[in-house]
């Protein structure tokens, strides 16, 4: 999956833990999302004057919510249009998989925080993995159109994409990825996440039913979108017609796994 979708994904996860006072249990959260980063800062606006502002670490941030009023945290997806390029090629790349934002819920409207990730050449030059300096700022908005997906329907409909996928993948002769789908798909056919899933390293324990967890999992081992060597990069086909499904399965799969990212997400999301 997208890195930098990955970490809105753990803030989300880790800010309505705080808010529901799961203190205790997310001591190491700021380790968690900073997965490749050098550094996450958030950019906190001086009340009255917009154009300074605060820096917090993400620990200062998570502690603030409560006291600035915020009442629940959601992640927010919106597709970029692109006459040139479909995005989910452009998916596996910092910065290229949309428009997605932490949004932050008052009494009355919404906050949209966005991230800037830049490489820290210092860190580069000494050979860290650690290279990405991450910023989030306050987009000058107060309210978006938000869909809302639900976990069970999103399971079916990405059950039915994968089997699709499965089929087609046999019949090109592509059995690698047709594993890959398989695996994906064998995830939410059993309804709970597989022991080995890494993302159980990225949110708060205790806060996904095993539905959710399953449901991401599958997201994640499907998310087949990136540079050279992704299903992006498969070219070769016999017929028109498979060159045809192959671009209609792509688009039907990235669309689905954005609205499973969404699901998920937003499942742990807090009411009051």
């Amino acid at each position: 999956m997208n890195v930098s979708i990955l970490q809105m994904v753990s803030i989300v996860s880790y800010s309505n833990a705080y808010l529901n006072d799961q203190l205790p249990e997310i001591s190491n959260q700021g380790e968690k999302i900073s997965m490749y980063c050098n550094k996450v800062l958030f950019h906190i606006p001086v009340e009255g004057n917009e154009t300074q502002y605060t820096t917090q670490a993400p620990i200062d941030w998570f502690l603030s919510l409560k006291y600035r009023g915020v009442q629940q945290v959601k992640l927010h997806y919106k597709s970029v249009p692109n006459l040139n390029m479909p995005e989910r090629m452009s998916a596996g790349f910092v910065g290229g998989a949309g428009i997605w934002m932490v949004e932050t819920v008052l009494d009355g409207k919404s906050e949209f925080w966005y991230s800037k990730w830049q490489v820290d050449e210092h860190q580069r030059k000494l050979g860290s993995d650690r290279i990405w300096t991450v910023t989030y700022k306050k987009a000058p908005i107060t309210e978006l159109l938000t869909e809302v997906y639900t976990v069970d329907t999103q399971a079916e409909e990405l059950k039915l994409i994968l089997s699709e996928l499965v089929s087609f993948c046999s019949e090109i002769k592509e059995s690698g990825w047709q594993s890959i789908f398989a695996g994906a798909k064998t995830v939410l056919d059993n309804a709970k996440p597989s022991v080995s899933t890494y993302l159980k390293d990225m949110i708060v324990d205790g806060g996904y039913t095993p539905e959710a967890l399953a449901l991401m999992e599958a997201a994640d081992r499907s998310y087949v979108f990136g540079g050279m060597g992704s299903w992006n990069d498969v070219v070769s086909f016999e017929t028109k017609e498979q060159e045809s499904t192959y671009l209609a399965l792509s688009d039907k799969l990235y669309a689905s796994l954005n609205k499973c990212i969404l699901a998920f997400a937003n499942s742990c999301v807090i009411d009051r």
